[in-house]
């Protein structure tokens, strides 16, 4: 019998926090028969260095880079569900992080985001902002999250 939870949504960054909040919703995806979507927001790189503009190939280049590279993170993480018996699949997005999580909840109906915080506090939480708190204030679900370590 399914738990409460039928469709959980895992954000990943790649980063530490992101390995914590995985094994949560692996932990929370199996015990409830649930399917498990891991997402990756891809944040296109700045055609701006400094003062000047990056040459278009070498943009290009670099999203390309960036793109197989998170490819091929998320397809382990993919491969690390499987292996765990939990149903999984994997999607990339371009975007602002937050926006496209909430987006993405909404749009596929989940019922659980599984999320990683990096417990920044002070000035870097000032420039950088979290992404965490804004998901939990645009959710349509219920969000866990794991501080990683």
């Amino acid at each position: 019998m399914p738990g409460p939870f039928s469709r959980i949504l895992h954000p990943t960054d790649f980063s530490p926090a992101s390995a914590a909040a995985l094994a949560s919703a692996l932990a929370l995806a199996k015990a409830g028969r649930a399917k498990l979507v891991l997402l990756h927001v891809l944040t296109p790189p700045s055609p701006f260095v400094g003062d000047d503009v990056v040459p278009a190939r070498t943009y290009e280049e670099l999203e390309a880079g960036a793109r197989r590279g998170a490819r091929r993170e998320l397809a382990r993480r993919v491969a690390r569900a499987r292996r765990a018996g939990v149903p999984a699949a994997g999607v990339i997005v371009d975007g602002v992080a937050f926006e496209e999580i909430t987006r993405f909840a909404k749009r596929k109906g989940v019922d659980l985001i599984v999320m990683g915080t990096h417990g920044r506090t002070g000035l870097p939480r000032l420039f950088m902002g979290s992404v965490a708190e804004r998901v939990l204030q645009r959710a349509p679900c219920s969000v866990l999250t794991a501080r990683g370590k």
